[in-house]
């Protein structure tokens, strides 16, 4: 199949009445993408209503199909995401090439020999490596990506400053932020979890994990609770991205802890729309 006649289609549409392109420019743009995946969602500066969501999936076969080619399909086909009057535009990115670094230790000559040392191999040519500082919990995330990919987007959004993440930051600022209670926020993206404990608005571990059978995300989960001797009662466990109330992880999880929970609608526009929320983290995060 050829990527000049193929056309993504959205998974899951939703337009508020109340949006109105001629108003973009007091409109945040919020992406999130992976290998796999494509959001996007817009909300109004002035009151941070929810004005819009769709999600792509995008095809992964590697002959034919890159993320910048798939998103060049999706912006050429779209109304309004190349617009260049957003306020601003957002962009996590959701891969597993990165690694938390205590603010403390941090030595920017070094950045890519950390990221270099936590992969497990160089880091290629193509890859252009970040960082995104959370100065209030004294951590650094660092994170690669294909520079092609950046490269992308600042040629669609020459006249905008762009703002990008890695997804785990997303996820942890959203953990910190979200519960005084000692809570586990698991994020389940395609054949991988990534969990994030915290309290009382500290960090208290973060990881992402591979996983094959619900039983091995059992076993990764209760391990890690081991080792931070967490008893299972002791625990609100919350669960986001590509889990739902009838998936087998999410059955198995409640066979062995007590306090099991699909993460929260607050959008009721959402919910009428029959979306589900909790695959979004981004919407119920604050911005970077």
């Amino acid at each position: 199949m050829k990527t000049d006649t193929l056309h993504i289609l959205p998974k899951v549409k939703f337009i508020s009445p109340y949006f109105d392109a001629k108003k973009i420019t007091q409109y945040q743009l919020s992406i999130a993408l992976s290998e796999t995946y494509f959001h996007y969602w817009v909300k109004d500066s002035l009151d941070n209503s929810l004005l819009a969501l769709e999600s792509y999936q995008l095809p992964v076969e590697p002959h034919c199909h890159s993320i910048v080619a798939n998103l060049e399909i999706i912006f050429a086909e779209h109304d309004y995401l190349k617009s260049l009057k957003w306020k601003n535009v957002y962009i996590s990115i959701d891969n597993h090439s990165f690694t938390l670094l205590p603010l403390s230790l941090f030595r920017k000559e070094y950045t890519n020999k950390y990221l270099q040392l936590a992969k497990g191999k160089i880091i290629e040519t193509d890859e252009e490596v970040r960082v995104k500082t959370h100065a209030d919990l004294g951590i650094i995330n660092i994170y690669s990506s294909e520079r092609q990919l950046f490269n992308w987007f600042e040629e669609v959004y020459p006249l905008l400053n762009l703002e990008y993440q890695h997804f785990a930051s997303q996820l942890i600022d959203f953990a910190v932020r979200s519960s005084k209670a000692q809570t586990a926020f698991l994020h389940f993206g395609k054949d991988s979890f990534t969990m994030v404990i915290s309290i009382n608005g500290t960090l208290k571990f973060c990881n992402r994990f591979h996983y094959k059978t619900s039983e091995d995300l059992v076993y990764y989960v209760l391990f890690v609770m081991s080792e931070l001797e967490i008893e299972p009662d002791e625990i609100f466990i919350r669960l986001y991205g590509n889990v739902n109330a009838e998936s087998v992880d999410y059955l198995l999880l409640n066979q062995y802890l007590p306090k099991v929970k699909i993460g929260d609608i607050i959008h009721e526009n959402l919910l009428e729309n029959q979306i589900e929320e909790h695959r979004y983290i981004g919407i119920l995060n604050v911005e970077f």
